[in-house]
């Protein structure tokens, strides 16, 4: 609460406070003073608060356009990654998701209907468990079918997504169903390997300063948090293309 109080004050001292600041007095003193100008001009720390706002506002999208350029390579051509649509299509967008995320479920399916009308469309799949144990089993095993059966991934990725809910008990039934031998990639998926891939991911994730998932992220920088619907993905992708 100090911390925020300082960070307030900053922008509020700039804008009528300087000779407060510069004048020698206590703390209770100046305390005091700032208590007496904001009751007779109390607009002064709406606009404080609105200009500390902004400043936080343009700070993350400077570290967001920062970590975008660093890590592209990570993001977009990473080889082990699971891959929706086209595996060699030219519009590339990243999509992290969680298997028990009911906004991933439906961002899912519009990505589903999407697809099948962007032939050119590669959405590079970012499997993060930040929903608890079960979350952290499933990503590990659609991770592990990334490297292990990458031509089954999405038929292993859309059989998590179509469960109300993942558990860590089914996950064996839902990769036999889908045509994986379940035994194999379970121990690929316990393997450290894909402990490495799954922090690699989440590492990712907080260095974009995303929070929370679905999320999309596109190479020049448009990013979608939450669950969009088709019609407005539809015209993200075509400002994409133009």
């Amino acid at each position: 609460m100090k911390h925020r109080t300082l960070k307030i004050l900053a922008p509020l001292l700039a804008l009528g406070l300087p000779a407060l600041a510069q004048a020698e007095m206590s703390r209770e003193e100046f305390q005091q003073k700032v208590r007496e100008a904001l009751m007779a001009e109390p607009e002064m720390l709406r606009d404080a608060i609105v200009k500390l706002e902004e400043n936080d506002r343009l700070a993350q999208q400077a570290e967001f356009a920062k970590q975008l350029n660093e890590q592209s390579a990570q993001l977009f051509d990473n080889k082990t990654d699971g891959i929706m649509g086209n595996p060699n299509g030219q519009l590339k967008v990243v999509y992290f998701t969680d298997y028990n995320c009911p906004y991933c479920r439906r961002l899912n399916q519009t990505l589903v209907e999407i697809i099948k009308d962007e032939p050119e469309l590669k959405v590079i799949v970012k499997d993060i468990g930040i929903l608890g144990p079960d979350s952290v089993q499933a990503a590990r095993l659609a991770l592990a079918a990334a490297q292990e059966a990458p031509k089954q991934y999405e038929e292993l990725h859309q059989a998590l997504m179509n469960q109300k809910r993942v558990q860590t008990a089914a996950l064996a039934s839902i990769a036999g169903k889908a045509g994986l031998n379940a035994k194999e990639l379970q121990d690929k998926a316990d393997s450290e390997a894909i402990a490495d891939k799954l922090n690699q991911n989440l590492s990712l994730f907080r260095a974009l300063g995303l929070n929370g998932t679905p999320a999309l992220v596109f190479p020049d920088g448009t990013l979608v948090p939450g669950a969009i619907d088709a019609a407005g993905l539809k015209d993200i992708l075509k400002d994409q293309k133009s």
